[in-house]
């Protein structure tokens, strides 16, 4: 099987990779990136513009582009990276072959949003419907947990409050809970080799139960 991953140096994509890494059924992983990195044989890394790489016969593909709004620096740039990027790479793996597509989007995605960042996510969502991908699967985390390369303080106080109010989120309330972003990578791997078909949304229930 051959893939190709978006945002694999993050977060997210750090974990994916070391589970593909582990997994033989992947003979061939491109991850698309804006600076070198080493990594296993099986991963071919490009580095540049998504539009500048050629890439052939992709079976999967794996998003896990974003960014915040404070690292972005305007509502433009955060818009780019977390609407406009994600649009190119799905239609560069389409157009490759990809009939699957597996996204990292955010609980509360929703394109009517009066919250800018939620606003994004749903419409980044919607327009992935129009690609016409034979498997779309959204996976929808809130507050991701673990530990990052990168300090960021906001997120170590939002993280500390998680565990707080974790456990009082439950019912409706439960899929804003906090949750390791080493299972949404799980979730990421598994899913991409089941035989699923359509849309499918998942939010932190069924995450969990990876």
């Amino acid at each position: 099987m051959k893939a190709a991953i978006a945002g694999g140096t993050g977060f997210i994509g750090t974990h994916l990779i070391s589970f593909i890494e582990k997994d033989d059924s992947y003979e061939n992983v491109i991850v698309l990136a804006r600076k070198k990195i080493e990594l296993a044989e099986k991963f071919e890394v490009k580095i540049g513009a998504f539009s500048d790489q050629a890439l052939y016969e992709i079976d999967v593909a794996f998003c896990a582009l974003g960014t915040t709004m404070a690292a972005a620096g305007s509502k433009d740039a955060f818009y780019h990276v977390d609407h406009d990027l994600v649009l190119e790479f799905a239609q560069k793996v389409k157009f490759a072959g990809a009939k699957k597509f597996v996204l990292v989007s955010s609980v509360g995605a929703d394109a009517s949003s009066s919250n800018y960042y939620l606003k994004v996510k749903g419409q980044t969502e919607e327009d992935l419907k129009e690609v016409g991908f034979e498997s779309l699967v959204i996976l929808r985390p809130s507050m991701l947990l673990g530990d990052r390369k990168q300090f960021r303080f906001g997120e170590l106080v939002a993280k500390a409050a998680m565990s707080v109010f974790n456990p009082l989120l439950i019912g409706a309330t439960s899929k804003y809970r906090g949750i390791q972003g080493e299972t949404v990578a799980r979730c990421m791997h598994k899913l991409a080799k089941e035989n699923l078909f359509g849309v499918h949304i998942l939010e932190y229930k069924e995450l969990q139960a990876f």
